[in-house]
């Protein structure tokens, strides 16, 4: 798989302030049931000289490039798409769990209705069509995209690590922009 056809989030941490709007718009377009979440929003409080500040980490699968769920996976019900998103074949899911435990970001879990692993596809969807994923387009302050990985590690203020994330040996397809928009 070749690194310019990779998609991957693009969070703008210093934008975000924690209003969680990006997890709503998900459980809604996803319908997921109010205790189940794909997409979650961490609070990291930062100390500086002139203080303490609250940093937001929106997070949710990262689309990794060796994804701990995928090898794991006894039934074969992850798969990687060309442009790199990780998708669950939930029909192929026998529910042992063994992806949810390996997932270093917690973002896959089991859901309580049926037994089996579930978790965000980028809304591949609606990217199929064009658009953005639900999480994207309900950010009310814009931190939140996706792009094209190759194009937006050319920044100089993008980087593979920030406040509660690193990049890790799944090699996870997160940038963060640091620098306020």
């Amino acid at each position: 798989m070749s690194l310019n056809k990779k998609v991957g989030f693009v969070f703008r941490q210093e934008n975000c302030v924690g209003c969680g709007a990006c997890t709503v718009a998900c459980q809604i377009h996803n319908e997921l049931p109010e205790n189940h979440r794909f997409r979650k929003v961490d609070r990291y409080e930062v100390k500086r000289d002139d203080g303490a500040i609250d940093v937001w980490l929106s997070h949710s699968c990262m689309h990794c490039e060796n994804p701990a769920c995928l090898m794991v996976c006894p039934a074969k019900a992850y798969h990687v798409r060309d442009d790199g998103i990780v998708v669950l074949d939930r029909e192929k899911c026998t529910g042992c769990g063994l992806c949810a435990s390996a997932c270093p970001y917690a973002a896959v879990s089991i859901r309580e209705d049926d037994g089996k692993a579930d978790k965000c596809n980028m809304c591949v969807e609606l990217l199929d069509r064009g658009m953005k994923p639900a999480c994207v387009s309900g950010c009310p302050v814009e931190c939140l995209d996706v792009g094209n990985l190759q194009e937006v590690l050319k920044r100089p203020s993008a980087s593979k690590q920030g406040i509660g994330y690193g990049d890790c040996i799944t090699k996870p397809n997160l940038v963060i922009i640091k620098e306020r928009a």
